[in-house]
């Protein structure tokens, strides 16, 4: 997929708007006025050294912390503090870093699982149906425990599941950590499906290269602050960022 930005309108306003946020836990302040900003359709990337504050963010972001400074706007309404619980149901998704799975449920609760806001079953089996689609193997191994599935499925399971809620917006915190490489090639091989199917998706990624190549936006945090932003081609042909954070 190219990382060329997608054409937006004048009146395309963006999805998820993260303005000047400040936040840390207890006295440590890890973030230090961040700003970004999703539209529709479109997928960000952000990367940065580690300690730079990315999950930090997807944490101010779905209200695991609250933000001291700043505002956070989804959809055109503020969520900022708003409980995680809240924020789902307005169609903000949340994959947290590491693979968390419900380890003695099978596939298939896993999956029901992830659904269990919606309480119409019809589009519960649609959203199945879809997850299938995108994930085959999860079909395959529905009725197995999640404990027998090996990392590079569990991640698809847990991607899996956020999409049962059908959000309008993705976000994946490292979706590729800790995984073999046949697995990290095919993590984003999926999130490029997602992209092509419209779905709005921002993922934070120590594996940049990869994470700008199926970017059309992204941005560079270093200490808690903004750095860089740019399309992701603009971003992988940048010298500075090769140097600081691409390996050259």
């Amino acid at each position: 997929m190219s990382g060329s930005s997608r054409p937006t309108s004048a009146g395309d306003q963006p999805l998820l708007r993260v303005e000047q946020v400040v936040a840390g836990y207890g006295q440590i302040e890890i973030l230090h006025g961040v700003s970004l900003e999703v539209h529709p359709q479109e997928v960000v990337s952000i990367i940065g050294p580690n300690g730079a504050g990315k999950s930090t963010a997807f944490k101010a972001i779905v209200g695991l912390i609250t933000p001291r400074e700043g505002q956070v706007l989804f959809d055109g309404r503020e969520i900022t503090g708003v409980r995680p619980d809240l924020i789902l149901r307005r169609g903000l998704a949340y994959v947290p870093q590491g693979r968390i799975v419900f380890p003695q449920m099978t596939v298939l609760e896993n999956l029901e699982m992830g659904a269990y806001i919606e309480t119409d079953k019809q589009k519960v089996r649609a959203a199945m149906a879809q997850v299938f689609q995108l994930f085959p193997v999860l079909s395959e191994r529905s009725s197995q425990k999640a404990s027998t599935l090996s990392g590079g499925e569990q991640q698809m399971l847990a991607i899996g599941r956020a999409l049962m809620t059908r959000p309008k917006l993705l976000l994946l915190d490292e979706p590729s950590l800790g995984l073999s490489p046949k697995f990290v090639t095919l993590v984003f091989e999926k999130v490029a499906e997602l992209r092509a199917y419209g779905m709005t998706m921002v993922i934070v990624e120590q594996n940049a290269v990869k994470a700008l190549s199926v970017a059309d936006r992204g941005y560079v945090l270093e200490l808690g602050q903004n750095r860089f932003e740019g399309t992701g081609r603009e971003l992988l042909a940048n010298e500075e960022v090769r140097r600081l954070y691409l390996g050259g």
